[in-house]
């Protein structure tokens, strides 16, 4: 948990932590070294906002219906884990969602349409992101249900270049080694690497410094998207939604299709089901909102 909340920025994040916490640093880089090889932690470092890197200005959650999900996944994964993330088996008459990346819709569009060729698929959606309000994955231990209180996420975001940084330098900030000094092998020195990602992050380049975690190894075995039908602006109910719900970890508004006229669309992570049905119980009684309907994962494509 403090890993994820309450990480340190320091030149020695991990032992500053092990000192915030009473413990021995030894022990905390030793029990964060385990908790890596199990799986329980991914990674941790600067969470990195990819709006901020050139030729990906622009990005789509995609839809694939299909009967090969195995084959469809393993094409899917095939392609650049930057520019198409996520895959995932949803109940839902589009079971296999994946998002792509790209510098516009059009290019996007051309990217699915090869996948989607690859793998045999006639029936898909393309859902381009309008606006990002919130994105920011964490989750409570002691709630059972993902919680964050971050507010709004900036509209722009400048390239890394046009900071004056190399982009590979910036995405190895987001991956760091477990060990004392992990800023002691960059091209700068150590303490200008704390005050780059303190920039990095006002500037909305990189979210925030913090550990991420597995959810299923650490029991969060429920991930919901509701998606949303209106008759209000989708804004005014998005930022209601900002305030009102920090159980959410994505936040987004999306370009509405004819096969898919749903704009707003949320997630939330859980141990069981239950609080992600309360939610959407209460986003019902939104002003605005039409329909609330929770698509669930029932597995992560790229880690079958």
């Amino acid at each position: 948990m403090e890993l994820q909340y309450n990480l340190p920025l320091t030149t020695t994040p991990l032992v500053d932590l092990a000192e915030n916490l009473g413990r021995g640093k030894e022990e905390v880089i030793r029990l964060v070294r385990k908790y890596a090889e199990e799986g329980f932690v991914k990674r941790y470092g600067l969470n990195l906002n990819y709006r901020a890197f050139s030729g990906y200005k622009r990005a789509a959650l995609v839809g694939f219906r299909t009967e090969r999900v195995d084959d469809v996944a393993a094409k899917v994964n095939a392609h650049d884990e930057f520019r198409v993330k996520h895959n995932f088996l949803r109940d839902a008459y589009y079971n296999v969602w994946f998002t792509v990346k790209g510098r516009d819709v059009e290019e996007i569009e051309g990217i699915v349409s090869r996948i989607a060729e690859e793998c045999g698929v006639e029936e898909y959606v393309v859902l381009p992101t309008k606006r990002v309000y919130k994105m920011d994955v964490k989750y409570d231990l002691s709630k059972g249900v993902s919680w964050s209180e971050r507010g709004l996420e900036p509209k722009k975001i400048p390239p890394v270049e046009e900071l004056g940084f190399d982009k590979e330098f910036v995405r190895g900030l987001e991956s760091l080694e477990i060990v004392e000094r992990p800023f002691a092998g960059f091209c700068y020195s150590e303490e200008e690497v704390v005050d780059i990602i303190k920039e990095l992050m006002k500037k909305g380049v990189g979210r925030d410094f913090s550990g991420v975690l597995r959810e299923r190894k650490v029991g969060f075995k429920e991930n919901g998207m509701t998606v949303l039908k209106l008759s209000t602006e989708p804004e005014k109910v998005a930022l209601n939604l900002l305030e009102n719900f920090p159980q959410i970890t994505h936040l987004i508004e999306r370009v509405v299709s004819e096969k898919w006229n749903y704009p707003i669309y949320f997630m939330v992570h859980a141990v069981t089901r239950e609080p992600i049905e309360e939610i959407r119980q209460q986003v019902l009684q939104l002003e605005g909102v039409e329909e609330a309907e929770t698509i669930y994962s029932k597995a992560n494509l790229r880690e079958r």
